[in-house]
C-alpha cells in the first residue's frame, strides 16, 4: 500500500521497562513486544510515525520532543521523538501508584501539546456493571453483581444463591485473586486463584473460620461478588467466550473476532495467564452445541457486544476497543461477565483474519483521528530520517 504523506504521529504509552539483570545483554524487549512491533510496522505502511514511550519519559520531555522507542532494523532504539498527535494507552499498571503515574503522564502530555487520546479507560467492574445495567436491553444478560462489604454479608447472599458465589477484584485481570465459595454439607469450600495466580483449594468446617479467611484474603482490595454460574463443559473444565470489538477506520464499532478460552482442569477461571488454552469460537462452540446452535449463540453475543460497546462509550467517553467476556451455561444461557478497555489479543492467534484486524483497526482509527485535525507538528519523511538518537 502506498505511504500517505500526512506526517501524523502516534505515541503508544507502555508499561515501564524492568531493570535488566546484572550482566544481562541483548536487544531491548518491550511489554507486548510482538503486538507493538506489528503496530509500528503497520502504522509505517500507512505513513504514520509510531513510537513507544513510558510515563517516566514525559517528565523529561524537552520542547516538542520526548524520548521514545523506535523500531530500527528489527531492534528497539531509544530516540528523541516528536510529541504525538494521537495517544494509544497500552500501559498495564500493576499497582494503584502505576495507574496514577500513567494518568498523570497523559494529562501532562496533553498540556505539552494538544493531542487526541485514542482509547479511554473503564472504571472498576462494579461501575461497568452499573453502566451496562442502565440499558434495559442489556440488563437481562448481566449476572447480579454486588460490592463485597465483608464476609459477614456473604451468608445472606448464599441464601439467595445456594449454588455458590464468585468473588473477584473490582480492578483485577488474568483471573488473579478470583475465588469461588461453596457450601459443602455443614462446611465450606473455597477454591480459585491467589493474587499471584496460583491455584488454591481450601475447606473449612464452620463459617467463622471461612469468614475470617475471606476477610484476610480480600483485605485492602475492592472486590465484587456474583452468583457462581455453571460455566463448564462436559469435561468439567471452565470456559468462556472472549470477544474483541473495535472501532474501524470510519469510527464505528466493528466485531473483530471471538475465541473460546478453556481453563486447565480444576481451575475456576479460563484465563490464558492461568494456564488456559484458546480456540476459535465457532469451532469450539460447534463441538459443544452443534453448528446451528453455535451460530445462534455467536450471533446473539455479537449483538450484545455491539450494544454494550455503545452503552459504555456513552457512559464513560471514547473507547477504541473492548475485550468482552461471556459465560454460557449448559442450557445455552448467555451471561456478559466483564469488559476490558485494554484487551489482550493472544486468544485470537488461531484466527488469522481476526489477529490481523486486531492490529490494523486501532492504527486505522488513530489515522482517522489524526487526519480530523491538522497536526501541530508536521513530520515529513526527511525529518524522520534526522531524528537524533539519545544514548543512555
Amino acid at each position: 500500500m502506498a505511504e500517505l504523506q500526512h506526517g501524523s504521529v502516534l505515541g503508544i504509552l507502555i508499561s515501564e521497562l524492568g531493570s535488566p539483570s546484572l550482566g544481562e545483554e541483548g536487544p531491548l524487549a518491550m511489554p507486548e513486544d510482538s503486538f507493538c512491533r506489528q503496530l509500528v510496522r503497520y502504522g509505517q505502511s500507512l505513513g504514520l510515525f509510531v513510537y513507544l514511550f513510558c510515563a517516566t519519559h514525559v517528565a523529561a520531555a524537552q520542547g516538542r520532543f520526548i524520548k521514545g522507542y523506535v523500531l530500527r532494523q528489527g531492534e528497539w532504539r531509544q530516540e528523541s521523538c516528536p510529541l504525538p498527535d494521537v495517544l494509544y494507552d497500552r500501559a498495564l499498571p500493576k499497582s494503584a501508584a502505576q495507574h496514577r503515574d500513567g494518568r498523570a503522564a497523559l494529562a501532562e502530555l496533553k498540556k505539552l501539546k494538544p493531542c487526541v487520546l485514542l482509547n479511554g479507560s473503564l472504571p472498576g467492574k462494579l461501575d461497568v456493571y452499573l453502566g451496562l445495567e442502565r440499558d434495559m436491553e442489556l440488563s437481562p444478560w448481566l449476572p447480579a453483581t454486588y460490592k463485597f462489604e465483608g464476609a459477614a454479608g456473604l451468608k445472606p447472599l448464599m441464601n439467595q444463591h445456594p449454588e455458590g458465589l464468585f468473588l473477584k477484584p473490582a480492578a483485577g485481570s488474568h483471573g488473579k485473586g478470583a475465588i469461588r465459595l461453596l457450601r459443602k454439607g455443614d462446611g465450606w469450600q473455597i477454591d480459585g486463584r491467589d493474587r499471584r495466580n496460583r491455584m488454591l483449594a481450601l475447606t473449612f468446617s464452620d463459617w467463622p473460620d471461612a469468614s475470617r479467611w475471606l476477610d484476610r484474603f480480600v483485605s485492602g482490595v475492592t472486590y465484587i461478588v456474583q452468583p457462581y454460574l455453571t460455566l463448564a463443559g462436559e469435561d468439567g473444565c471452565s470456559f468462556d467466550v472472549r470477544v474483541l470489538i473495535q472501532k474501524d477506520e470510519t469510527g464505528k464499532w466493528a466485531y473483530t473476532g471471538a475465541a473460546v478460552r478453556t481453563g486447565q482442569p480444576g481451575s475456576v477461571t479460563a484465563n490464558l495467564h492461568g494456564g488456559g488454552s484458546a480456540q476459535t469460537a465457532m469451532d469450539a462452540l460447534t463441538a459443544r452445541y452443534g453448528s446451528e446452535a453455535a451460530g445462534r449463540l455467536l450471533g446473539r453475543i455479537r449483538w450484545i457486544s455491539e450494544r454494550a460497546a455503545a452503552a459504555l462509550e456513552n457512559r464513560f467517553g471514547r473507547i477504541a476497543e473492548l475485550g468482552i467476556d461471556y459465560g454460557i451455561e449448559p442450557d445455552g444461557r448467555i451471561w456478559l461477565l466483564e469488559a476490558n478497555a485494554k484487551p489482550g489479543r493472544k486468544s485470537l492467534d488461531s484466527d488469522e483474519q481476526a489477529a490481523r484486524l486486531a492490529v490494523e483497526r486501532p492504527i486505522r482509527y488513530a489515522l482517522k483521528l489524526a487526519l480530523r485535525r491538522q497536526p501541530v507538528f508536521p513530520f515529513s519523511r526527511n525529518q524522520r530520517r534526522s531524528i537524533q538518537e539519545v544514548h543512555p
